[in-house]
């Protein structure tokens, strides 16, 4: 049951409307954007800054000061620091921090360091770590060996790409450190650092699992097999490869981590940190990183797409006129911040399409094209139709998109899924590939009945996709925001395509959602519960997860007039002074059991239109009319 002692009236909502439009006319860059931060969780990414910089010879004091300083104030008490905010410790993650405050001047007996090297011996010692990237990182140093890190052939770049496992299998965020980390597990680079990792190990062996070892004795022996004058082509060619891919802005695809990983690669291969192409990559992860108040954090990348887009949608449903300058802005960024595909999927056709930096990168995805698409197209609409620049942009973008569109019917988040389920089961966990998900699939959907094109044979086969992997309990698992996020995104893309509000799954959904509304109104779902089938969807509530839930049962029809009021009213009285929200933790999945961040514009921009769409169906009771997503007919 929910408290419903506070149901927002209609004063109240559109008050609480107009403070979220002011933040986000104010939140507008001048260019039409509207760039977010990315928050992730734990402090690895600080740790890895540290360490790199200190391999390649490149820290400043000031630099390494304000990274420890950011990692200090966020140690666990026992010791530990955690994944994401609210989190229990991790083992590797701590081993790794730990490491990097000596490296930053911190003595061991430091109570900090003395707190985390007994956290770290209570969960298994250095021995234990199991995460990839931590080995990785420190197998540079030779506290790991590199005999543990699994090896990535670097002739994959030179394999053609109708081959199986060729680099455009790979998403493109990933194939850069594909072809990075194929040339340091040959290369094998060791820098002895000045460290003492003494207090960190339990002296319990911890042998690696028969599949690990069958994994790293199947790449061994393909290492041991090929000829050295193909290792040295191979080698060659990955060089010239990461150096024709970097960025306008110095990265490789706007990642922090891609970036760092390109950087070694070419450090190893003899590019000193003078060369101009380490000086724009060294600057552009600068650029990631967020100051505040003497500390210093890494952002991973940017999402400004989709934030932007998201901002739009959110604006445009609020219905209001004051919002159409900011819109036809932004859509101009949108615009001119498509990216080239010449690169991206292979099989298919060179078209603009959009990703989720806006450098632009050569990475476009599906899942920043479709929510662009959409967004451009709504706005459009609203104003009395869309400029021809911008409906060709989203007809151009529309094309590749369903050229995107995986051999199961679903869509991936970057790219044409193509792999079996073994080789994306194995992959998946370290990031290198994505299959085809509930959430992306459902954007598609929406962006390509936004077009026009619902009738395509590739949209209704979405649609039974999406019906197919419903689960039993009426959830869909979602590969970016888990179960909320994937569940009220198919329901608005399920009505969109025209199924009835009485439609059995669409019942089904509405049911799950209703269930697993908290006493407060909200909604809430822990990351690393919610990855398990033992406890779905449960957690604090929040302000993005609230925000989806109410928007998916405003679109799922036969509206709980109680369950909705009350979400309303949460979302209200978590607003702040300023008109937008703030997330107790991370909600997004980036890597499995490793990455996880959350975005505060995203979860303004939701927030606000799941209060636009809640006013309209206030005005539409108070008319006496019907829902507005209430009777539509199935195609």
């Amino acid at each position: 049951m929910t408290d419903q002692s506070h149901k927002p009236n209609d004063a109240q909502v559109g008050a609480a409307v107009s403070a979220a439009v002011s933040a986000a006319f104010a939140a507008q860059a001048q260019d039409g954007a509207w760039p977010g931060e990315i928050l992730t969780g734990g402090t690895s990414y600080e740790a890895a800054d540290i360490v790199m910089r200190t391999l390649l010879g490149a820290t400043t004091p000031r630099h390494v000061e304000e990274l420890a300083a950011w990692m200090l104030a966020d140690q666990n008490e026992d010791g530990g620091w955690s994944l994401f905010r609210g989190g229990p410790s991790d083992l590797s993650s701590s081993a790794f921090t730990h490491i990097a405050l000596q490296l930053a001047g911190f003595p061991l007996d430091h109570e900090a360091l003395r707190r985390a090297a007994a956290f770290v011996r209570s969960a298994g010692g250095l021995e234990a770590i199991d995460m990839v990237p931590v080995k990785f990182w420190l197998a540079f140093t030779g506290m790991v060996s590199w005999d543990e890190i699994p090896r990535v052939p670097p002739e994959l770049v030179l394999l053609p790409s109708w081959v199986p496992g060729a680099l455009g299998d790979y998403e493109p965020m990933a194939r850069e450190v594909v072809v990075a980390v194929g040339i340091l597990t040959t290369i094998r680079p060791v820098r002895r650092l000045d460290v003492d990792v003494t207090e960190l190990r339990s002296g319990v062996p911890h042998p690696p699992s028969r599949a690990e070892s069958v994994l790293t004795g199947t790449l061994r022996a393909v290492h041991a097999a090929t000829p050295r004058t193909l290792r040295a082509k191979a080698l060659r060619a990955g060089e010239d490869w990461l150096m024709a891919r970097q960025e306008s802005d110095g990265s490789w695809g706007g990642s922090w981590t891609e970036t760092m990983v390109c950087v070694l690669a070419l450090w190893s291969r003899g590019y000193g940190i003078g060369h101009p192409v380490q000086r724009r990559a060294l600057a552009a992860c600068d650029e990631l990183n967020v100051r505040v108040d003497g500390t210093r954090r890494v952002q991973t990348f940017r999402t400004v797409v989709m934030d932007s887009a998201l901002m739009m949608s959110a604006l445009d449903a609020t219905g209001r006129t004051d919002v159409r300058e900011p819109l036809r802005r932004a859509g101009r960024w949108l615009i001119d911040h498509r990216a080239d595909t010449s690169v991206n999927t292979k099989g298919v056709r060179p078209l603009r399409a959009w990703d989720f930096e806006g450098i632009p990168t050569i990475n476009a995805d599906p899942d920043d094209t479709a929510m662009a698409i959409t967004a451009l197209r709504s706005a459009g609409a609203s104003d009395g139709g869309a400029d021809d620049e911008a409906v060709a942009a989203t007809s151009e973008a529309a094309r590749w998109l369903i050229a995107c569109q995986s051999p199961s019917g679903g869509w991936a988040g970057f790219g044409v899924d193509r792999w079996s389920r073994l080789g994306e089961k194995a992959l998946t966990g370290i990031g290198f590939v994505e299959g085809a998900t509930a959430c992306v699939t459902a954007h598609a959907v929406e962006a390509l009945h936004a077009e026009g094109l619902g009738w395509h044979p590739g949209c209704r086969r979405a649609v039974r996709w999406l019906l197919d992997a419903q689960d039993a309990d009426g959830s869909w698992p979602s590969r970016w925001g888990v179960r909320l996020y994937g569940t009220s995104h198919v329901v608005s893309a399920l009505r969109t395509a025209g199924a009835p509000a009485g439609h059995p799954s669409i019942v089904a959904a509405r049911r799950w959602l209703l269930a697993h509304q908290n006493p407060d109104g909200g909604w809430g779902e822990n990351i690393a519960l919610s990855l398990s089938d033992r406890r779905r969807a449960t957690g604090e509530s929040s302000a993005i997860h609230t925000a989806w839930c109410l928007r998916g049962l405003l679109r799922a029809g036969e509206v709980d007039e109680d369950a909705v009021a009350a979400a309303a009213g949460y979302l209200i009285s978590h607003q702040n002074e300023a008109g937008t929200w703030t997330d107790p933790t991370e909600w997004m999945i980036v890597i499995p059991d490793s990455v996880y961040i959350s975005t505060p514009r995203m979860t303004h921009a939701f927030a606000l239109w799941a209060l636009a769409d809640y006013q309209r169906h206030l005005s539409a009771v108070a008319s006496g009319a019907a829902h507005p997503d209430q009777g539509k007919a199935a195609e």
